[in-house]
Parts: C-alpha cells; sequence; structure tokens
C-alpha cells in the first residue's frame, strides 16, 4: 500500500473519535483538537509529516539486533513488528496518527508455517526428482494466494485513527499481475514492463479498502512509457561514464590498453596451453570488475528512476471514494541520491549508519506524499474484519522473495 495512507500501520490513536480535518491549514502534529471540515469548502491539502528522528531509531534498531542475534533469529518477528509501529507511529496525517495492530506472535507463527511449507518442498524435490517440476508448479500457482493473503493481512494490521483498511483481492487477478504479466514482460527485455506497472497499480488500488470505502488507480500507459525511455537514456548515460572510467582504470593499469584490442583478444581464438592469453584477453580479464560494477550501477540507477517516476504517476492518478485524491512530488534525482548515499554509508560505517538512512529516506519519500481531502473525510465510520486473517501468506511471500510494492 501507499506509504502512510495505503499500508499505513502506526502507533495506536488516544482518541477514539475521527480527527476533525482543517479548514484553511495542516494542523501541526502537536495539535490535539484540529478544526472541522465544512461541507462546503474546497478539497483540503494535507501533507502526510513525518517527525521520527534517527537517533531514537537507532536504539530500537540496535535493540532489536541484539535480541535477534541471542535468540537465534527468533525476535526477529518482534522486531519486524516493533519497527512498523515505530516508523508509521510517527506519520501523522491531519495530526492522527496510524496504527499497527499485529503481534510478534502473529509473525513469528505465519513465519514457522512458511518455514515448514518451504523445508517440505525441498525434501520432497530431493528425495522425488520427477516430482520437482510438479511441485515446483503447484508452488508457484499457490504464490498469488500467498501475496493476497499476505497484503491483506498488513491492511487489516493497519489502521487510521481507528478506521481499519483492508484488501479484497481476487486469485485471477494476482495470478496475472504478479506472475503472468511479470514473466512476459522479462521476456520481452522489459518492454511491457509498464504495462505490467499499470495493471498491477490497478488491481492493487481496486482491492484496498479504507473502512467501506475503496480505491481506484489509473495510471496512464503513455506516461509510463515516457518514464522507461527516460530509464533507458539514464541507463546509456552511465554505461557512457562506465566506459570512461574503465578507460582510465585500464590505462593505469595496463599503459597500452584500448578498446579494440581488448575486443579482438576477446572474440579471438581461446587460449590452452599452448597459446597463452593474448594482449586483449589480459585487459579484458583487468577491467572485468569495473565492467560489471559499471553495468549494475547502470541498471540499479535506471531502475531507482523508472521506480520513483511511476511512484509519482501512479499516485498522482490515485483516488479514494468520496472524491479524496492522492498526489505525489518525489524529485527521482534526488531520490536515487538519497538512497545510494545512505547505501554508501551503510556500508562505509558497517552497518552502522543504517537507521540514519533508512530513516532519511523514508521521511523523505513519506514527506512528498499529499492527500487532497474532500469534505467527509472525517466521518468514515470504521468496520472492522469479522475476524482478523494470519500472518502465514504474509510470511511465505517474504520468505520466498516476492516483494510486493507497498506503495501502491
Amino acid at each position: 500500500m501507499l506509504l502512510g495512507f495505503a499500508n499505513p500501520s502506526v502507533r495506536r490513536s488516544r482518541d477514539s473519535q475521527m480527527p476533525q480535518l482543517p479548514v484553511q491549514a495542516v494542523p501541526d502534529a502537536g495539535d490535539a483538537s484540529p478544526p472541522r471540515f465544512s461541507r462546503n469548502t474546497a478539497p483540503q491539502a494535507l501533507p502526510l509529516q513525518f517527525d521520527g528522528a534517527a537517533r531514537d531509531y537507532f536504539g530500537v534498531w540496535l535493540v532489536n539486533v541484539l535480541l535477534t542475534l541471542c535468540t537465534l533469529g527468533i525476535w526477529s518477528a518482534w522486531a519486524k513488528v516493533r519497527t512498523k509501529r515505530w516508523f508509521y507511529g510517527h506519520t501523522r496525517l491531519a495530526g492522527a496518527g496510524f496504527d499497527y495492530h499485529a503481534t510478534g506472535g502473529q509473525i513469528l507463527k505465519g513465519r514457522l508455517l512458511a518455514i515448514v511449507l518451504i523445508v517440505g518442498i525441498s525434501v520432497i524435490s530431493a528425495l522425488w526428482p520427477l516430482a520437482e517440476k510438479v511441485v515446483t508448479l503447484l508452488f508457484l500457482a499457490g504464490m498469488p494466494w500467498a501475496i493476497n493473503a499476505g497484503l491483506r493481512f498488513n491492511a487489516c494490521m493497519t489502521s487510521w485513527s481507528n478506521v481499519r483498511f483492508d484488501f479484497q483481492g481476487r486469485y485471477g487477478r494476482a495470478l496475472l499481475v504478479f506472475v503472468l504479466i511479470p514473466l512476459v514482460a522479462v521476456f520481452t527485455l522489459g518492454l511491457l514492463a509498464p504495462l505490467a506497472t499499470q495493471r498491477l497499480a490497478r488491481y492493487a488500488a481496486a482491492s484496498y479498502r479504507f473502512g467501506a470505502a475503496a480505491f481506484t488507480c489509473a495510471p496512464r500507459l503513455r506516461t509510463l512509457y515516457a518514464v522507461l525511455l527516460r530509464s533507458a537514456a539514464l541507463l546509456l548515460a552511465v554505461c557512457l561514464l562506465g566506459l570512461l572510467v574503465t578507460q582510465l582504470v585500464g590505462t593505469a593499469m595496463i599503459p597500452e590498453f584500448s578498446f579494440p584490442e581488448m575486443l579482438r583478444g576477446l572474440f579471438g581464438p581461446l587460449p590452452n596451453r599452448h597459446r597463452p592469453l593474448s594482449p586483449g584477453l589480459r585487459m579484458f580479464l583487468a577491467v572485468l570488475p569495473v565492467m560489471l560494477a559499471t553495468l549494475y550501477a547502470a541498471l540499479l540507477v535506471a531502475a531507482m528512476y523508472y521506480s520513483a517516476c511511476a511512484h509519482n504517476e501512479i499516485i498522482n492518478r490515485c483516488a479514494l471514494a468520496g472524491g479524496h485524491r492522492l498526489r505525489s512530488d518525489m524529485a527521482p534525482l534526488r531520490y536515487i541520491w538519497i538512497t545510494l548515499s545512505g547505501l554508501a554509508a551503510s556500508l562505509f560505517s558497517v552497518g552502522l549508519a543504517y537507521p540514519w538512512a533508512r530513516v532519511r529516506r523514508y521521511r523523505y519519500v513519506a514527506q512528498c506524499i499529499i492527500v487532497l481531502a474532500a469534505p467527509g473525510l472525517d466521518e468514515f465510520v470504521s468496520q472492522q474484519p469479522a475476524r482478523a486473517p494470519g500472518a502465514f501468506g504474509a510470511e511465505l511471500s517474504q520468505l520466498e522473495g516476492f516483494a510486493v510494492v507497498s506503495s501502491l
């Protein structure tokens, strides 16, 4: 779900009533009694506010890491809950915070069930190799259900001012948007990525509920394809820059380094015990790490640029029943800088800067989102699920590496 609104899980509201939304100004985070909407007022711009500090999260993160290590990973379930409650508890909309209702016990139970299932599948595949393909197909067929279950669990465990979210996805559409279309997009070398993004956004938004109200989303395909073209241009630019770096590194290692000579050696006869490595092949092996790092960096930057631009398009085309809309003005290049600089700081500090990097990135993404609230947002009536869903699907999806975009 959307950060803070579509996947908002945060600290429990002290007031059992819906917050009264402001008429002219967004209330301060400490304002306990914001003014009420008038029926004749136009939609009000209500930005998400995040007041968490990295030094405070550092303590939460450090305790989670130490307890997870001491308990051989068991505490990680409670660590996940504490982390979500901290982040969403410091995220506020119209003066009211969000709440996350899951417990560590629920997460641990779902995680253990998921691990048992995965181990069972591995054992069956090892004992009966002929059944491996059948088991794999059955497992893939069950993943759309697991993804839907995970999204519903996270949604139902989330509330804003005592109004819970929900997710009412369908298996057939989940199979289409999470498995079939992405696979086709991969085989087309990404040419259908915008279509996959559009269908995923439509499905996710249409399945989410806030109380009894439904979301809608209609991202434009032409805009997403324009984003893909810009991402490809950025990929090419980073690759060209990488070639320049490769030339400099190659020349520093081998004074006679040149790309034409390297290519001749690369496509020449293979070396054997009678034929030593050619000069061109030695050049290629010398700069291979630089070339691989450049390619990875180019793909990473292009993917982050596409993700940021698609994020803006999806949120700007998202609405909630009653005339409430969303807006995002995230700058893609700034987002890339924040992400990459945070990653570098975490690596060079051996992980100690990770809390700072995570809070910094979360704050930027959250504060770029604005809710354009129409009159009546304060009149939603909470309709809780009759029975809270289990965490099994959520943990299974995560253990299998299905990165369900939580910003939809």
